[in-house]
């Protein structure tokens, strides 16, 4: 296991790593999850509430404009983008009855719970999850803790490593890699405390799920809103941090920044990439696949202002993230053939 603050693993600066699959290699992967909007609301709509800086990162990077969502829950989605797992009863529920059965679940999957996490560690990378007012690090509920009581703020639905029995039963591991969205500043100080793979996790209020906020986040600036005011005011103080830091701006350091959402509006139910066709084994409820959301990327080797029309999915973002981390090994539903890497992202 690596541990927290072990120098990366990298390159020689300026000395190219061979790209997988037409992925450029990256030593920096950062990801950052919103919840449950309109795809046209979100970037193409007009109007004094429009997401106004995160529709300009469209013009500092590269936009797939056919990205969408396998399901239509947050835990699902989340789920897909860390292991490449399907939709599964258990987490199309949230797991909001009982943490405990969605972590025993994965227990009982075939690779017991394998997630990028492990990819790249076995790679000797670094990775952290930064979730947004967690107040202590591999916070969860108690196994008998019924129901879950983190809903809004922090929400264990929209933090997926503590649902994997190989990141979760292993408190040390957990408290280091799964941390409170505070230690982010301090990581991003210096390239060699910056992770490898960074997820961040805004909260219910920061990532545009709740309008108004409610519960814990009603004190907030602007929490009256909500939605995409609150996210977008939220991105334009975080997102200069992460393009600013010295991961990005250090010649011959490769960085890469990936901002989408969990899944679309509940009206809509699109899906792409021939994965969940009749036969594959999905109930009606598990291949409601989570609408159009869209994807922007940031960062070296992406061309400025450009749209990619081909289907992608979460599925296909995990895939893109291993080849861009040097991991040649592809998590489930990320092996499939019907499954691309985003290369279209890249030029």
């Amino acid at each position: 296991m690596a541990a927290a603050g072990l120098v990366l693993a990298s390159p020689t600066v300026g000395q190219a790593a061979p790209a997988l699959e037409g992925i450029p290699h990256y030593d920096h992967v950062f990801t950052i999850v919103l919840e449950n909007e309109n795809y046209a609301a979100t970037w193409e709509t007009p109007g004094p509430d429009a997401p106004t800086y995160l529709r300009s990162l469209r013009s500092q990077g590269a936009f797939a404009d056919e990205y969408y969502g396998i399901s239509h829950v947050s835990a699902d989605n989340y789920i897909a983008m860390t292991s490449g797992q399907p939709a599964t009863p258990l987490f199309n529920s949230d797991c909001e009855a009982s943490w405990g059965a969605c972590e025993g679940s994965e227990k009982a999957w075939p690779d017991g719970g394998r997630s990028i996490a492990d990819q790249v560690e076995g790679q000797s990378l670094t990775w952290k999850a930064y979730m947004d007012s967690m107040t202590t690090p591999c916070q969860h509920p108690a196994t008998a803790q019924v129901p879950d009581p983190y809903q809004t703020g922090y929400a264990t639905r929209h933090d997926p490593f503590v649902y994997y029995p190989p990141v979760v039963e292993n408190t040390t591991r957990c408290n280091s890699h799964v941390v409170p969205y505070s230690q982010l500043a301090s990581d991003l100080a210096d390239v060699s405390t910056t992770p490898n793979y960074v997820f961040i996790t805004p909260d219910t209020c920061h990532d545009g799920h709740d309008s108004p906020c409610t519960g814990v986040d009603a004190g907030q600036p602007g929490a009256q809103q909500g939605g995409l005011v609150s996210a977008d005011d939220w991105l334009s103080t975080e997102v200069p941090k992460i393009l600013q830091s010295k991961a990005f701006t250090t010649p011959g350091v490769n960085s890469l920044l990936l901002i989408t959402f969990d899944e679309n509006g509940v009206s809509d139910t699109q899906g792409c990439c021939g994965v969940l066709a009749p036969g594959a084994g999905a109930s009606t409820t598990d291949a409601a696949l989570g609408g159009r959301i869209g994807l922007v990327a940031v960062g070296t080797g992406v061309t400025p202002n450009t749209v990619v029309h081909t289907p992608y999915d979460h599925w296909s973002y995990l895939r893109t993230v291993e080849d861009a981390l040097g991991i040649s090994e592809h998590l489930n539903l990320a092996d499939a053939p019907t499954t691309a890497p985003m290369t279209g992202l890249f030029g």
